[in-house]
């Protein structure tokens, strides 16, 4: 078993997308062909009780947040390689 498995806000690999679960359930993606207007997804921890509670923070073409999304409600796809 393995005890090096980081937390979701200190896993560093760089992300591809976040998706919500079901059919029509969309999402979020650096990949212009899904969603054009997503230039990044970055894992943290927002203060929760007694724990961060893992987010996404997605970030538009200007750079600014356009949505924080909770962990919970997403699957993440991992770019390959781990290069941005």
């Amino acid at each position: 078993m393995r005890n090096d498995i980081p937390v979701i806000h200190q896993d560093e690999r760089p992300i591809k997308s976040i998706w919500f679960p079901g059919e029509d359930g969309g999402g979020y993606s650096i990949d212009p062909r899904f969603d054009g207007s997503t230039s990044n997804i970055v894992a943290y921890g927002e203060n929760g009780q007694c724990a961060p509670v893992p987010f996404y923070a997605v970030y538009d073409l200007s750079g600014q947040i356009k949505a924080r999304v909770p962990a919970q409600m997403v699957t993440v796809v991992y770019l390959e390689g781990g290069a941005a």
